[in-house]
């Protein structure tokens, strides 16, 4: 959306900008009061933010893996009573431009913000020199107030994106849930497969995310809901590289869903990752291997009676 376009259209922009990777507790406490400022003043709720992380501009080789895609995150932003979202570029140009000019030219020139809500971490600009001392020793200038949100934390954790990353990533994905406030989840589409599992009694299917830099979680298989076409389905996932029987070279996305039949290439999906079932299992043969997913299917079966998760 191009930020000219409201340049003198708006009323009292209250903004906030940022990553938000994540989209996690903390963000949505800032959130909520870029939101409770804006209703106060008859004014409007502002986020702006990246299409991707700006580490993957300033580190070509080594950035971090997106825990929220672009869609997910604009929709979810949204969904929490945001009025507006705006994602910028950020490409090497955007990475040279001074927190002063980055305040100008943006925050105020085009957005006209009236209210600037910062969290802990803030930082804008060139090498990150923007920060909250930054636009609180220039609010008289530009005529805006700074508003701060100290950090959050669930269960004496401060919560953050990195901290989220580091569950993620180490397939912890049962203790994503209290700082994240819902279950982590990868959106992709149905692609063809090997097919390999309805041989073995386990049809599945195979996911491509949306975005290539989404992080999986640490491969092994998860007890997981699957969304299709608005209907949830009951699943055993598999992330990684299906040693026993392909083998392959980076990793992959095949979920069993439970109780189901039928063909869904082409179809868009999310899979919510709920519990981490085992580790991936290289087994001498393919006997082992179904023995081993007869298993997780009763683990699954026996957690949805004991728990009954709601769909």
């Amino acid at each position: 959306m191009d930020l000219k376009l409201f340049k003198g259209k708006l009323n009292f922009p209250v903004i906030t900008t940022g990553t938000f990777d994540g989209l996690h507790l903390g963000h949505l406490e800032l959130l909520t009061k870029v939101i409770k400022i804006a209703r106060e003043n008859n004014g409007e709720s502002i986020v702006l933010t990246y299409y991707h992380h700006p580490l993957e501009t300033l580190r070509s080789k080594t950035y971090p893996y997106l825990l929220t895609e672009k869609n997910k995150k604009k929709a979810l932003i949204k969904s929490f009573g945001i009025d507006y979202v705006f994602f910028l570029n950020f490409d090497q140009k955007t990475s040279q431009m001074s927190p002063r000019d980055f305040l100008e030219n943006i925050l105020i020139d085009k957005l006209g913000a009236k209210v600037i809500v910062a969290g802990y971490d803030t930082h804008f600009g060139k090498n990150r020199e923007g920060n909250l001392s930054f636009l609180k020793n220039n609010e008289t200038a530009y005529g805006y107030k700074t508003v701060y949100i100290p950090p959050f934390e669930v269960k004496g954790k401060i919560v953050s994106s990195s901290f989220l990353r580091e569950i993620v990533s180490n397939g912890k994905i049962e203790d994503v849930f209290p700082y994240l406030g819902r279950f982590y989840s990868i959106n992709g589409y149905v692609i063809k497969g090997h097919k390999i599992g309805r041989t073995l009694g386990f049809p599945t299917i195979n996911v491509k995310p949306h975005d290539p830099n989404k992080l999986y979680p640490r491969p092994g298989v998860y007890f997981t809901l699957v969304c299709i076409s608005g209907k949830f389905y009951y699943s055993l996932t598999n992330i990684g590289f299906s040693p026993t029987l392909k083998n392959m070279r980076s990793p992959e996305i095949e979920s069993h869903l439970l109780n189901f039949s039928g063909i869904l290439y082409g179809k868009e999906t999310e899979i919510f990752f709920l519990e981490k079932i085992r580790e991936e299992i290289k087994f001498s043969n393919r006997d082992k291997l179904i023995k081993q997913l007869q298993n997780d299917l009763a683990w699954a079966e026996k957690k949805i009676t004991e728990t009954g998760y709601e769909i």
